[in-house]
């Protein structure tokens, strides 16, 4: 609204956003709600009162401090690993936990909502495969230890299928664009 009316000068959205999300997450402190969730519904909000030629500028820089952001993470997490305690759930039960999560988690929901979300099989295979556990996972993971003293299993358990999840989908991402793309040129655009 300031810039329509000329009283500030058009500035990158992506500082814009990171003050804006900041201080959501200071609110949400003070009042004590969920501070991901929050800024979450805050980035919604932000998403459907900008265009989308103005959010299509700033792409390259966000992926650039995204980056920035989630890579030092993750070099964290790898620097952290609880090797003993992935020991210690057996590798067997560590096998079934990550075949688990990573199988059951969203393609099997994808699958009873393919016809109603009138999705191809393609897209629906996409859609349930692809979609790392990640930083939001270890957030919460990591709060609820400290909060409530969480069992280390469930801490153990929590990292293993991150950074298995990290892993696999990793390894799956260039053959799967590949397999995903070779499916849209061979088949007609809404073939069931």
């Amino acid at each position: 609204a300031a810039e329509k009316r000329h009283a500030i000068e058009s500035g990158p959205l992506l500082i814009f956003t990171l003050v804006l999300a900041l201080f959501v997450l200071g609110v949400s402190g003070l009042l004590h709600v969920d501070g991901i969730l929050a800024v979450f519904v805050c980035g919604l909000a932000f998403n459907a009162t900008s265009s989308a030629s103005e959010r299509a500028d700033e792409n390259k820089i966000d992926e650039a401090v995204n980056r920035l952001v989630v890579l030092p993470l993750f070099t964290a997490l790898g620097a952290m690993l609880p090797w003993r305690e992935w020991g210690e759930l057996g590798w067997w039960r560590a096998l079934l936990l990550v075949v688990g999560v990573l199988l059951l988690r969203r393609l099997p929901v994808l699958l009873i909502l393919k016809r109603p979300l009138s999705l191809t099989w393609r897209d629906t295979v996409f859609l349930g495969w692809f979609g790392p556990l990640g930083v939001s996972a270890l957030f919460y993971l990591t709060m609820e230890a400290h909060r409530l003293g969480t069992n280390p299993v469930v801490l153990a358990g929590g990292t293993l299928v991150v950074a298995a999840s990290t892993i696999v989908h990793a390894i799956t991402t260039a053959p799967g664009l590949a397999l995903y793309r070779k499916a849209a040129n061979r088949t007609p655009e809404r073939a069931q």
